[in-house]
């Protein structure tokens, strides 16, 4: 049941625009969270704010089991995010 709960929120067009690196709003983050936690999907967020340098972004962390996590980086800017993927 997990699985294909999953299998359509990331099939979904805000997942689709987040993958894309396209910015999003505030209040899609906000739909999007709702989404997980209606569905009962674990998940972390850290928040960096925009500065002149770097755009403001989020990082979501879905976690899909004990060993395994989805890291992705969220734009609600355009720009380079201060979140680098991990090694």
């Amino acid at each position: 049941m997990f699985d294909i709960q999953l299998q359509s929120l990331l099939s979904g067009t805000l997942f689709k625009k987040i993958l894309n690196n396209e910015p999003i709003s505030p209040v899609e983050f906000n739909f999007l969270t709702g989404a997980l936690i209606n569905n009962n999907i674990p998940f972390e967020t850290a928040f960096v704010s925009g500065t002149r340098k770097n755009p403001a972004s989020l990082q979501l962390t879905l976690h899909m089991n004990p060993t395994a996590s989805l890291v992705l980086v969220v734009a609600l800017e355009p720009g380079s995010s201060v979140f680098s993927p991990s090694p």
